[in-house]
């Protein structure tokens, strides 16, 4: 984890704190202040609560992420529940607006964390795939599929499958796996023993487009 992350955490964390002192004295001011019993003046829960909230937003901006943004509300909520617990009644609407916002802040962060890195694994598998793929022409040859596989990337609705192919050179030479990755329709997938014309590089035989589909060997459905 970088430096700078961990600072911007530790510092967030600290401001939150603050910024959850000050919602206990801001739900607990109008009290206090009617019986002349106030442990924090006006100035010192406004600078408390504007402050803390503000240090820990610049926190999250600065590497810190949304999850710490969740930390701030959810200090935000403790501050108000404890004034509520305190006699404050206030503070239990204050506190449950706060832990709901919170929850949401930190799912949402959780689900664009999944997102962003299922959308990197399949760019990563996509990439992959190009990288094994011929793009120019190729020597004849015809590929038997082994196995299918989803990447999970998808291109006007069809998905792009990696194939693990038997592949049988026409000039005789010694047969040979390698995978290669095709758009396939979703309604007629490649099975286990479908056949393909292929074309693969002389230079690197892993390196293979997969062409046309073949009729299917005698014995095979």
């Amino acid at each position: 984890m970088k430096a700078r992350v961990v600072i911007a955490a530790a510092i967030g964390f600290v401001a939150s704190v603050a910024a959850g002192v000050g919602t206990y004295g801001i739900v607990n001011l109008g009290d206090c202040e009617a019986t002349g019993n106030c442990r924090l003046s006006f100035s010192v829960v406004m600078v408390a609560f504007i402050g803390g909230s503000a240090l820990a937003v610049i926190a999250v901006l600065a590497g810190g992420g949304l999850r710490l943004m969740g930390v701030l509300f959810t200090a935000l909520a403790a501050g108000a529940i404890a004034a509520a617990v305190s006699g404050n009644e206030l503070g239990w609407l204050l506190g449950g607006i706060f832990l709901l916002v919170g929850f949401g802040i930190v799912a949402a962060a959780v689900h664009t964390r999944r997102v962003t890195r299922e959308a990197g694994a399949r760019m990563r598998a996509a990439f992959a795939g190009t990288r094994e793929t011929l793009t120019g022409p190729g020597l004849p040859a015809a590929g038997t599929v082994l196995s299918v596989s989803d990447t999970g990337t998808t291109v006007n609705d069809d998905p792009l499958a990696m194939l693990r192919l038997r592949v049988e050179p026409a000039d005789g030479s010694a047969a040979f796996e390698a995978v290669a990755t095709r758009l396939v329709s979703r309604l007629a997938a490649p099975r286990p023993g479908d056949r393909f014309a292929v074309e693969y590089d002389p230079a690197d035989p892993t390196r293979l487009a997969v062409r046309e589909a073949l009729p299917a060997e005698p014995g095979h459905a």
